[in-house]
């Protein structure tokens, strides 16, 4: 619906109607301070969404309604307090619908404020300590990168966040069920960019098309791709000098997820 159309009124509805969908899901898990947050947040951008329809306004509200850096501060007060396959849906479906309707409403100059996002991003990324924050700014990063692609191909970005939104619905359930701050090393594989792992594939088809308007910019975020792997190095390192438990080590996702990449 929101791809079909261009009317913001049912734009609005399709937004009202995630955020109801979201709290239904979330209800059972009785985290009520990540609904309250979630829903003061998202009515209130919507009802700006409808009073400021000029300018570049609606697509910086849509923006931060997704949760793109740098507009994502808000994301870590819903995430918080929700896991499994809450989050997988938060960090994935839910933004689908916004991304259909941010598509239609791009604003062209926006490359250099997505390139500020990645920054502070991986800025954040230096500070955090906890595994699950750690893993919703990687998918807050991995996002920018597939909004970055859509400057020049947009059924590359389409085709890309299809098989990130499957590889996440494997991998986040999986890693915030833990209590432990437990993390498996096809998890760490993945997002330091193993060859063929889903953000690999993102990073390296947004480059492609941004090296053919902008070289320059391309090696400014060649370097903001190295601030990420040392940030994702503390995974490296937390992992290489723990002991695990044998029933955690034995259903992993390992047969299925790298045959799936390939």
């Amino acid at each position: 619906v929101s791809f079909i159309t261009n009317n913001m009124v049912i734009w609005w509805s399709v937004f009202l109607m995630m955020t109801v969908v979201f709290i239904f899901l979330n209800k059972s898990m009785k985290s009520y301070s990540s609904l309250i947050n979630y829903f003061i947040i998202q009515e209130s951008l919507g009802l700006l969404f409808l009073l400021l329809n000029f300018g570049l306004y609606q697509f910086l509200i849509v923006m931060m309604k997704i949760g793109v850096a740098p507009l994502h501060f808000w994301i870590f007060s819903v995430t918080n307090n929700i896991l499994g396959n809450n989050l997988m849906w938060f960090l994935t479906f839910q933004k689908l619908p916004f991304l259909f309707i941010l598509l239609q409403i791009f604003w062209f100059g926006s490359f250099l404020m997505l390139s500020m996002g990645l920054l502070i991003c991986y800025l954040q990324m230096f500070s955090m300590k906890n595994y699950k924050n750690l893993l919703v700014l990687s998918s807050t990063e991995s996002f920018n990168w597939i909004i970055m692609g859509v400057f020049l191909s947009l059924f590359n970005s389409m085709y890309l966040f299809i098989y990130y939104m499957i590889l996440m619905t494997l991998l986040i359930p999986k890693l915030s069920k833990s209590n432990s701050n437990w993390v498996n090393w096809e998890t760490i594989l993945v997002f330091l960019n193993m060859p063929f792992s889903t953000t690999f594939f993102i990073k390296i088809f947004s480059l492609s098309e941004i090296f053919k308007f902008n070289s320059m910019s391309m090696l400014l975020l060649l370097v903001l791709m190295f601030l990420s792997t040392m940030a994702f190095s503390y995974w490296l390192i937390s992992i290489s000098t723990k002991l695990y438990n044998k029933n955690l080590l034995s259903n992993n996702y390992y047969f299925l997820l790298y045959p799936l990449m390939m």
